[in-house]
């Protein structure tokens, strides 16, 4: 995700669940993105850079083209809003999740088996182990991504490894996702970009 913001105003009120934070961005400006971390609103700085827009756009392609012969009741879509059941006050943006073909939920996705996030210079690093966490979770999340836009490196955290990160950096890499039938070259996650 981009730079994220908190709000001032908002330091000493209590934590916002879901039903308070739709209240809450039915009265900001369209333009404006926000998510719910544990309680509190962050808005999500725009734009995103052109390249992380890229390497976004290259995992959900790659993941939909796996997807489309081994799992067809699945999609990945970019840039959706997810719930985590154990987690009333954490409503994400997520860069590219999978999620059902045909979803649960109107504004967050209920049921997601992979959630990956590209990151940008203004995420901290307990800003995204949070969000990795969360999603780690979520009873049928599978799958955690990482991705680095100013280097080429890709943290995969699977629940079949027990949430244990593997870091991927070499172009030649593999990375394999049996459950979706996904695989592919860690250059492929960065092509047409300068890190490719």
């Amino acid at each position: 995700m981009s730079a994220v913001e908190t709000l001032p105003s908002m330091k000493n009120v209590p934590p916002m669940d879901e039903a308070r934070f739709l209240k809450f961005l039915e009265a900001c400006a369209e333009d404006e993105r926000w998510e719910l971390i544990d309680g509190e609103p962050i808005r999500m700085m725009h734009p995103p850079s052109l390249k992380h827009q890229r390497i976004g756009s290259n995992l959900e392609r790659l993941l939909n083209d796996a997807l489309e012969s081994t799992r067809p009741d699945l999609d990945a879509m970019r840039e959706i809003g997810l719930s985590v059941p154990a987690h009333p006050g954490f409503r994400p943006q997520v860069d590219v999740a999978i999620i059902d073909r045909q979803p649960t939920g109107i504004y967050f996705a209920e049921r997601f088996y992979l959630a990956a996030e590209v990151l940008s210079d203004a995420n901290t690093p307990d800003f995204i182990s949070t969000k990795r966490l969360r999603y780690a979770d979520h009873p049928d999340c599978l799958h955690v991504l990482i991705l680095s836009q100013t280097d080429r490196a890709v943290e995969v955290w699977s629940r079949s490894n027990g949430w244990q990160g593997l870091v991927y950096r070499s172009a030649d890499d593999r990375i394999v996702l049996p459950e979706f039938g996904f695989s592919c070259q860690l250059r492929d996650l960065y092509a047409r970009t300068d890190l490719a």
